[in-house]
């Protein structure tokens, strides 16, 4: 099994050698003489290095950290000045930052509230039954104004977006 599947690998078509059988055989001799080059691969990355290492940018270089930024000890000194630098907020933020802690529209609750909470708070929900009653019985009967709102405040949208196109018209 093993065995055809690489005899169908090396018959697979490569560009320049044809085939990867071709391919495999060229690369595995010329990885053969690698051994008689060792000798030569860090002279050769120092060498090629020489010539490169000039053409790298000093901010990447500074990004790798084999170069000291010149200027950070300035943007240091600036940062720390920044942040040692006391907020000064205006009397409006100082009022807003005060009240900040209030819920808003929150007023205090009135004697009807209080009482009713009271209530509630003992078990009584008997001032909410009338309510009760009312949405028990739209809901089991649905009253003629239930859907027909909604019918009407559409089609006076569609009437006020006509008349505004009329008049963009004129």
């Amino acid at each position: 099994m093993a065995s055809s599947m690489f005899r169908f690998l090396g018959r697979v078509p490569t560009p320049i050698f044809g085939s990867a059988e071709t391919a495999a055989n060229y690369v595995w001799k010329k990885a053969s003489a690698t051994p008689r080059f060792a000798g030569w691969a860090a002279p050769g990355v120092f060498g090629v290095l020489w010539f490169v290492w000039p053409a790298v940018d000093d901010e990447f270089k500074m990004s790798l950290g084999f170069l000291e930024d010149p200027e950070a000890d300035k943007k240091a000194a600036e940062a720390a000045a920044e942040a040692a630098k006391p907020v000064e907020l205006s009397n409006e933020a100082l009022k807003a930052v005060a009240v900040a802690h209030i819920p808003h529209g929150h007023a205090p609750p009135t004697e009807e509230e209080k009482e009713w909470s009271a209530m509630a708070a003992r078990g009584d929900y008997s001032h909410l039954e009338k309510e009760w009653e009312v949405f028990a019985f739209k809901a089991i009967t649905p009253g003629e104004d239930d859907d027909d709102d909604d019918d009407d405040d559409d089609d006076e949208d569609e009437e006020e977006e006509e008349e505004e196109e009329e008049d963009d018209d004129e």
